[in-house]
């Protein structure tokens, strides 16, 4: 959060410095040709004025055009970073994927703070990579929801073609409606064998269920509050979406949380963390 503020006055700041550098030539084109020749001297300075704009719209273009090429060099470079946990596994990329950039980033941050027990919402290229993240610390166990079934299978194949059931656990879980939220969550009884086999989550990584609803989202810190605490880390993917700045809005009308949005990110990835230590309510 701190670094998107930052972001938001250093542009603030540059577009009051532009601002002042237009009024100063300006007025500066003006003087000067009121001394040659008043008459002329209002119209020199409108077109002055019009061509420091214009020239400074052109370059504030090119200057976006090389901002989004680094862009797309970061997500190839974090592309290949991944590569060598990948190694000869196949899965679809598909829109609903993770961005490159976010998974290195949260891949760091699981090895960092050798957070050992995580549990995913909504399973893909994401699954494997932490999997194999946890099979390099040693030690670990991933817990891993997904509502369709044929994707299921797919992740359950790749899962024991990588060698990584020790550390992976997939639940299939078809989505039924939630009555908090109204829209279709992962059904109950399969969410809830979570809770028969984890006694705290370090890392609840919201990516699921795959859907654009408003507060499709919602239900999973709710869900886990129990196993969640102040040392836990909650990661919502594609945060800058309406539908997941919806979903932060409705967390933080029932939990303290302190928000942070990751920088460098197209979709957005926002880690939560609950300022206050939660009543064990129970399963919600």
């Amino acid at each position: 959060m701190l670094a998107l503020s930052s972001s938001i006055s250093i542009t603030r700041i540059r577009f009051g410095i532009v601002l002042a550098l237009v009024f100063v030539s300006t007025l500066a084109a003006y003087l000067l040709a009121y001394l040659v020749y008043a008459p002329l001297a209002a119209g020199v300075a409108i077109a002055w004025g019009t061509t420091i704009l214009v020239l400074i719209l052109y370059l504030e273009r090119k200057r976006s055009d090389v901002l989004g090429l680094e862009d797309v060099y970061q997500e190839l470079r974090a592309q290949m970073n991944l590569l060598p946990l990948l190694q000869d596994t196949f899965l679809p990329y598909s829109f609903w994927a993770m961005e490159p950039g976010n998974m290195l980033r949260l891949l760091a941050t699981i090895q960092f703070n050798d957070y050992r027990t995580i549990v995913e919402c909504g399973s893909g290229i994401s699954t494997i990579l932490i999997g194999r993240t946890l099979k390099q610390l040693g030690g670990g166990h991933l817990y891993s929801l997904e509502e369709d079934a044929n994707w299921h299978r797919v992740m359950s194949n790749a899962v024991e073609h990588d060698g990584l059931a020790d550390c992976v656990t997939l639940i299939h879980a078809p989505l039924e409606h939630h009555p908090e939220s109204g829209v279709p969550w992962y059904d109950v009884p399969s969410a809830g064998r979570v809770y028969e086999l984890v006694k705290r989550i370090d890392l609840l990584l919201v990516d699921g269920p795959k859907s654009v609803s408003q507060y499709s989202r919602y239900p999973a810190l709710p869900y886990f509050a129990a196993l969640l605490d102040e040392s836990s880390l909650i990661v919502l993917d594609d945060s800058k979406r309406p539908a997941e700045k919806a979903v932060i809005r409705r967390w933080k009308e029932s939990y303290n949380l302190s928000v942070e949005e990751m920088p460098g990110s197209l979709h957005g990835q926002s880690y939560v963390r609950l300022r206050d230590s939660l009543p064990r309510q129970g399963i919600v």
